[in-house]
């Protein structure tokens, strides 16, 4: 069958107050990686347009707007329409594998996640899943509550993972420990350990872990300077220090240096946990 859809560019429409952004940007990256130009836009209303255009979200126009046979409207957060219409109108191209991180040798897809060929060690297939959605999936093949210390980042992370349907599966709780006084009287993290290396070091981010790890068997913890200030010297904005694991097991922790706005910075500090996580689950077999 002949193809007759303008393919050599695409249109991203989001609303103002965009719960989709992160599934654009997905969406983006697969079309440019396909060869296509692409331009991801926040409206009010659905513009006239030519060419290839999808919508994500709520608009009120939406139901005149696809008369056009070279328009789609999707709902926001249905990453799986998504990947079928990614893949049934866009030109063909190698499904990558997403790695997460602090530095990459291509461009971020997102903050903190990079699109890696076959054999980059610690890479994972999602099909363009969330790895959030993904998390959950492992989890509720093992039985699997998670619990979360977060920081910096302040409950985003939670957030991440309490807007898919079904995370009440995954999430046991969640501890938004910004204070220095929380981390002790929450997560029992030592008065001595802050007063030694401060609230962003390894040290604190493993205490933070094994505080919550009391009642969930699997928990990663978050701490940070998101910025723009708070930079102290040898930990400047964008210094994270973030702690994974399973009760009884030996704990991974690691500090990562992430750059770009508070926002960036956040959400990366949350896509790299969760790359842990997955790693974690994945490694259980």
């Amino acid at each position: 069958m002949t193809n007759t859809r303008p393919t050599e560019s695409l249109q991203i429409f989001l609303p103002m107050r965009p719960a989709a952004l992160p599934d654009a940007q997905r969406l983006a990256a697969w079309a440019r990686r396909a060869g296509m130009d692409v331009r991801v836009e926040l409206v009010a209303t659905l513009p006239d347009c030519s060419g290839m255009a999808v919508a994500i979200g709520e608009f009120a126009n939406a139901a005149g707007w696809i008369k056009s046979s070279f328009r789609t409207h999707l709902p926001a957060g249905d990453w799986v329409a998504l990947r079928d219409w990614a893949s049934a109108h866009l030109p063909v191209c190698d499904v990558p594998l997403s790695l997460f991180n602090d530095n990459g040798t291509t461009p971020e897809v997102l903050p903190g996640e990079y699109w890696v060929e076959a054999g980059t060690p610690c890479a994972i297939s999602l099909h363009m899943a969330p790895p959030e959605w993904s998390l959950l999936q492992h989890a509720r093949a093992r039985d699997t509550r998670l619990a979360l210390a977060e920081s910096c980042t302040g409950g985003d992370l939670a957030a991440r993972i309490t807007a898919l349907p079904g995370s009440s599966a995954l999430l046991r709780h969640g501890f938004v420990t910004y204070s220095n006084a929380a981390k002790i009287q929450l997560l029992k993290v030592q008065e001595a350990t802050l007063a030694r290396v401060g609230a962003v070091a390894e040290e604190t981010a493993l205490e933070m872990l094994a505080g919550a790890l009391h009642e969930a068997d699997i928990a990663a913890a978050i701490t940070g300077i998101a910025g723009p200030g708070g930079a102290v010297p040898g930990k400047p904005v964008g210094t994270v220090c973030m702690a994974w694991g399973a009760r009884g097991a030996e704990p991974q922790v690691r500090t990562c240096h992430l750059h770009g706005d508070r926002w960036s910075v956040q959400y990366a500090a949350g896509s790299v946990a969760l790359g842990g996580l997955l790693g974690l689950l994945r490694g259980a077999g």
